[in-house]
């Protein structure tokens, strides 16, 4: 046209066509990604900052841009994209200028600033349009960013609230900024959560988030209540499972204690179904065992489904919770579930087992002696412990005679305990230390190693070095002086027994302890040479290929 106006002839140059592919070149055609659902757990939330650069967030619609104005917009990301952000901020300034107030201009405009580190400017810009739309999710991901890095964390953390609060859409960066900063002032972040959560019992996000910030506190107890009360108030009955559920895949030692609570409470709701209860609690006791907890949370539980009968329970659970009863110092609570189920202990003969070594555990051991009598005739699996309740009890006649019979049978998992137990008696078949060293046996079983070790001591000084079951004592005392910890005094016993009673069946055994004893102490070279005086004097003693081995570890950690 500029041609025409100036009066000369336009170009009649020819077009200029593309050039040929070569024949062997292949045809690529690029093909958008399929849209993928992103999933995203509360638990499951980044403690680092996330990317800037997802969709322009606003609570109104945002209004379509012309075609111009949409084209520098895109323009302006190029830049900044491209590591121009000073020349993207002056475009998105002028466009700030034509149109004022636009969601997706203000949101651009703030992401450049980010670009340049300007920290101010962000805040500035983010502060003053929301305030002037009243729009409490524009650039509130810039704006917390922003907050952040000015060392402002409670402002941070109060605007990611607010957005969290102003639409589901915003959980994802409003969670992980809350969970990130939360650590450093667990009150704060608490409180202003639970601000906007209490009046809004329908958002189960922002219950859950706020039960895993009390978890996080260590306070499981709060969690409980934040949940209970949601549901109460909105007659949903899953949110203390889906708690439960986010908090056991976390892995954390705080969340399986608040998740723990959490299904204790669950398992002892009376408004709830027996099965939905007992589902519950068979759960938080499978949580309890894997982590070692067993002993701390069988009475919990026991308690809570006090109201619900014991034939329901099953009898593996009720089982179980016996012996972690009994385990943890509460017998009581242990028989009177026993007693409370004649029915269930009649088709499961490992509950009257419990039962009597219950009273075996409350002492005198003869107390049980009866019951266990009866037992056996209706299931001979219980004639180790009968066995063993007659050793403590010093009816060593009957012991080893049930000891004969288990030991008859390789099959029985017990076999070789009772083998050990017929050669101490027969060891010194007339002398009366065989009650004592029933006694201490007896206080090892019960739990009681303080008693077990004074009478393990007292019998050791009246028989070392050469007395009878001198080299028995030894090795009862250094065992209890091991299990509590203390392999300098369980040396003292092990090598007077190595060196005065070379020729004794447990000089072997000693040997080997002597060598864990300077082990446990940190000294690998006499540790080593226990060891290979243990193979060089008993090179066929039963346990000559476990020194082997441990002679070989500690010749290689040498090397």
């Amino acid at each position: 046209a500029s041609a025409a106006l100036a009066g000369t002839p336009p170009s009649t140059s020819p077009r200029r066509e593309p050039l040929p592919l070569p024949p062997d070149a292949r045809r690529v055609v690029v093909r958008p990604l399929p849209p993928q659902r992103v999933s995203i757990r509360t638990e499951d939330v980044l403690l680092q900052p996330t990317p800037l650069g997802g969709p322009i967030r606003s609570q109104r619609p945002i209004e379509p841009l012309p075609p111009g104005l949409a084209f520098r917009l895109q323009r302006a990301v190029d830049l900044r994209l491209s590591g121009l952000p000073e020349r993207a901020r002056d475009t998105l300034l002028v466009l700030m200028r034509e149109r004022p107030h636009h969601a997706a201009i203000v949101t651009e405009l703030a992401r450049a600033q980010i670009a340049r580190q300007d920290w101010l400017a962000v805040e500035r810009l983010a502060s003053g349009e929301r305030s002037a739309t009243r729009d409490s999710a524009l650039a509130g991901e810039e704006l917390s960013t922003a907050l952040e890095r000015l060392g402002r964390p409670r402002d941070a953390l109060r605007i990611a609230v607010e957005a969290w609060t102003s639409g589901l859409s915003e959980g994802a960066w409003a969670a992980a900024v809350v969970f990130r900063i939360a650590p450093t002032d667990l009150r704060s972040a608490t409180s202003t959560l639970e601000a906007a959560a209490g009046p809004r019992p329908w958002r189960s996000d922002l219950t859950l988030g706020l039960a895993h910030l009390h978890a996080l506190s260590g306070r499981p107890a709060d969690a409980v209540r934040v949940l209970a009360d949601a549901e109460r108030r909105t007659g949903r009955s899953g949110l203390r499972g889906v708690f439960a559920d986010e908090a056991l895949r976390s892995g954390r030692t705080a969340d399986t204690t608040a998740a723990l609570t959490v299904l204790t409470d669950l398992a002892a709701d009376p408004a709830r179904r027996a099965d939905e209860r007992m589902i519950a609690a068979r759960r938080a006791w499978l949580v309890a065992q894997s982590s070692g907890r067993d002993a701390e949370w069988a009475l919990r539980l026991t308690q809570g489904l006090k109201d619900i009968p014991s034939e329901r329970w099953g009898g593996e659970l009720l089982l179980s919770l016996v012996r972690s009863l009994e385990r943890a110092g509460h017998p009581a609570e242990a028989r009177a579930m026993l007693v409370a189920n004649p029915a269930l202990e009649a088709r499961m003969p490992q509950l009257t087992l419990e039962r009597a070594l219950g009273l075996a555990r409350e002492g005198p051991p003869a107390r049980a002696l009866p019951l266990l009598d009866s037992l056996v005739h209706a299931w001979p699996s219980a004639r180790f412990m009968l066995a063993e309740v007659q050793f403590f009890s010093g009816e060593l006649d009957s012991a080893h005679a049930n000891y004969d019979r288990v030991a008859q049978s390789p099959d029985d998992d017990d076999a070789a305990a009772a083998l050990e137990r017929m050669y101490l008696l027969e060891e010194f078949p007339g002398s009366p230390l065989r009650r004592t060293l029933g006694q201490i046996a007896y206080e090892r079983w019960r739990g009681a190693p303080a008693s077990a070790t004074a009478l393990a001591e007292s019998l050791w000084r009246s028989q070392a070095p050469h007395g009878d079951y001198a080299a028995r004592a030894g090795l009862e005392l250094a065992s209890l002086e091991l299990e509590a910890a203390d392999p300098r005094a369980a040396l003292v016993p092990l090598l007077v027994v190595c060196d005065s009673l070379a020729d004794d069946r447990l000089a072997p055994t000693a040997r080997q302890r002597a060598g864990e004893a300077y082990e446990a102490l940190g000294d690998p070279k006499n540790a080593l040479a226990q060891y290979e005086e243990c193979l060089a004097r008993y090179p066929r003693a039963w346990n000559s290929a476990e020194v082997r081995r441990r002679v070989e570890r500690l010749r290689k950690e040498r090397l």
